[in-house]
């Protein structure tokens, strides 16, 4: 918005110079206001001509607009590129703000369900073999809904106080040999 109302007082301002022909006059009244016109009144005896007239000469004028059209798109150009600068600009400082932020509590609750979700599937992916037994496998996969339980009913203490487990895996995945949970544990 602020870039098409400098256009336009730009435009209006170019043409306005390039419309007014006639000579303009500045005289100040008995009451001590000054005025301007094209013409000066009769009574006025101190009427100056601030702006000259000068005669029409189309060769010149149509120089004097081509002038003034290439003038305008250049800075029509200049405030374009000024405006897409501070935008990128404005973009680049949110991105780094967000980037810096810590987390919210239900973010981080979020990524942990998600996590220990993910964890679960893994789990229930394996053959028997990977446990040593279906109660291992029983174990080892409640052990994990258990910790999402505990998440959801007091997000405070899942993260103060990180649960260990030691399961019977004769081949732990490396995420299995860390005995911390939290956020920062995994």
């Amino acid at each position: 918005m602020k870039l098409l109302n400098i256009l336009i007082l730009l435009m209006v301002a170019i043409l306005g110079v390039s419309g007014s022909y006639a000579d303009i006059y500045t005289w100040t009244d008995e009451n001590g206001v000054r005025h301007y016109s094209d013409a000066p009144p009769a009574d006025a005896d101190d009427a100056k001509a601030v702006f000259p007239e000068y005669q029409y000469d189309e060769k010149t004028d149509k120089k004097q607009k081509e002038t003034e059209q290439k003038q305008l798109k250049s800075l029509i150009k200049e405030i374009e590129a000024e405006d897409a600068r501070d935008q990128a600009e404005k973009k680049r400082k949110a991105q780094k703000a967000e980037m810096e932020r810590n987390p919210t509590q239900q973010e981080l609750i979020a990524a942990e369900k998600e996590r220990l979700e993910k964890r679960i599937a893994y789990l229930e992916e394996q053959p028997l073999e990977y446990f040593g037994s279906q109660r291992n496998k029983i174990v080892r996969i409640g052990y994990y809904h258990y910790r999402i339980q505990e998440l959801m009913q007091d997000p405070d203490k899942y993260f103060s106080q990180p649960g260990s487990f030691e399961g019977n895996v004769k081949n732990p995945a490396p995420e299995d040999s860390n005995h911390t949970s939290g956020a920062a544990g995994y």
